[in-house]
């Protein structure tokens, strides 16, 4: 008899904490295969969102298309549930939406309703009368506290950095119109550093025939 288990949870802090049994984690423990989080192979997210589209148009839903800014902000998000939410996501869209092409505008009403919990909460509503810091700390508050008596994956600081970097160079490009020089002028960094950004975190860039 053969078993495969899969987990979420840390094994060895769960039997530190008395709430896994130690004689059964060496019973499961004998080829351990380590899957990394969706969030840090950010790249297999167009092909697993091909993937779901594909077996969507067996089961006779309509085909969609995702545009690349879509893909992109689907890149950036944290995905808490990884594989299976995003499968959930791409489902919901093909089922639900009329539209042959799904958007960036599809995909982030799509995210604030089914996603609230990322790192980095995107809801304007009840984060609009407060600074920056304090939206930051209140939504690191309530992402802690959806571990419960758990921590987070390790490497939140940078996950965090990098969700944050992305929407503010995404949005100094657009209220520039694309134009790098405007933009890193108003970042506060020297052009270089504003590319090597835009193709390590893969920012959209957003173009228009009025920038210089």
């Amino acid at each position: 008899m053969r078993i495969v288990a899969a987990t979420n949870k840390d094994l060895k802090q769960s039997i530190n904490q008395g709430m896994f049994r130690e004689d059964l984690y060496y019973r499961l423990n004998v080829v351990p295969l380590r899957l990394p989080p969706l969030r840090d192979r950010a790249e297999d997210i167009p092909d697993l969102v091909r993937h779901f589209v594909q077996q969507a148009e067996k089961e006779g839903l309509d085909v969609k298309r995702f545009d690349q800014e879509a893909l992109e902000l689907m890149k950036a998000h944290a995905w808490p549930g990884n594989v299976r939410e995003l499968e959930n996501v791409v489902r919901r869209l093909t089922a639900l939406y009329p539209q042959d092409v799904i958007t960036r505008e599809i995909i982030e009403s799509e995210l604030r309703s089914d996603i609230p919990d990322s790192p980095i909460e995107k809801s304007s509503a009840r984060t609009g009368s407060m600074s920056i810091s304090q939206a930051v700390e209140e939504n690191m508050r309530q992402y802690f506290s959806s571990f419960g008596e758990g921590l987070p994956p390790a490497g939140l600081y940078d996950r965090v950095l990098a969700e944050m970097e992305y929407p503010l160079i995404l949005a100094a490009l657009t209220a520039t119109r694309g134009n790098q020089i405007k933009a890193a002028d108003l970042l506060g960094l020297n052009r270089n550093t504003l590319r090597k950004k835009i193709r390590e975190l893969g920012v959209s860039v957003y173009r228009s025939s009025r920038s210089a």
